[in-house]
């Protein structure tokens, strides 16, 4: 996730879409958002463009800040409060810091 015209990485969160669609309230919408048909696109264009495409694990990623603390909450909670470091912003935005964090690290380990 870069804010430049150009991205040459894409992170991306490797989610088990088998294990989601376990859960009988949510497996229609997931099928229907097609979630592991867009992660093949997006990882064969990437690929197709020499663009890097790395998926993270997704353990926590909405659970976790920015600043490393535990920041239990409920899916229906909708904005990420920090008791650790006080940073305030949308759930999502949140995880998406935390997914791309992830991508980074994998990329400068050994």
């Amino acid at each position: 996730m870069s804010n430049s015209k150009t991205t040459n990485i894409i992170i991306a969160e490797d989610l088990q879409v088998k294990n989601m669609t376990k859960n009988h309230c949510l497996a229609k919408s997931i099928h229907d958002a097609g979630w592991s048909r867009f992660l093949s696109y997006l990882e064969y264009k990437a690929k197709k463009h020499g663009k890097r495409f790395i998926q993270v694990p997704p353990n926590n990623t909405s659970q976790l800040c920015i600043c490393g603390a535990d920041v239990p909450k409920d899916l229906s909670v909708r904005v990420h409060i920090c008791p650790k470091c006080g940073y305030i912003d949308n759930r999502d935005i949140v995880s998406a810091k935390v997914i791309e964090s992830r991508g980074l690290q994998l990329l400068s380990a050994p």
